[in-house]
């Protein structure tokens, strides 16, 4: 087998001590880490954690579950800065990938990768862990931004590159059409 959920918390207890429990399913553990500049939905400075061994240890998931809320009824031009930043990221960092309950409004950060019949090291699992908390503490102001007043994470000299690089265009374009 892959891995397991005593594998797991052995790897945690023998790290930091890395406060970790079970949860109601066996093959789940819950922990929490402290952070600089992420706070969760409650206003709480630390990153509620799940870490689970799926289809008998052969997939391996990192999760913070309810990292942000995002009402469903939130307007179109928040939805695509929030969906835009969020894609951002995960193309800018390793393994973090970000999902979305449209239904519930929650946006979860999760890791997961398949093990199959390699086993789990310590190493691999801490970068899993840290990995999240450091992605999720990095880019909290620009997901936050992105949710309540619809930035994207560019910097103001992308933005203004990209608007005069779309007015050149358009003039370009009326140019065209002057000239037909």
């Amino acid at each position: 087998m892959a891995t397991n959920i005593e594998e797991i918390s052995r790897f945690l207890s023998e790290a930091k001590d890395l406060n970790f429990s079970p949860v109601a399913d066996p093959n789940i553990l819950a922990t929490r880490f402290h952070t600089e500049s992420y706070v969760d939905t409650d206003g709480n400075r630390f990153c509620a954690m799940v870490i689970a061994a799926e289809e008998d240890g052969r997939f391996l998931k990192v999760m913070v579950p309810l990292a942000y809320h995002f009402p469903k009824d939130a307007n179109s031009y928040n939805k695509l800065a929030l969906f835009q930043t969020l894609l951002q990221i995960s193309w800018q960092t390793k393994m973090v990938q970000f999902e979305y309950d449209a239904d519930e409004g929650y946006v979860s950060a999760i890791i997961e990768f398949p093990l199959e019949d390699s086993q789990l090291t310590q190493r691999q699992l801490l970068r899993c862990v840290y990995g999240m908390v450091e992605t999720l503490d990095r880019h909290h102001d620009q997901i936050v931004d992105a949710m309540r007043i619809g930035l994207t994470p560019e910097t103001d000299q992308q933005r203004r590159a990209a608007f005069e690089e779309f007015q050149k265009l358009r003039r370009e374009e009326r140019r065209r059409n002057l000239g037909a």
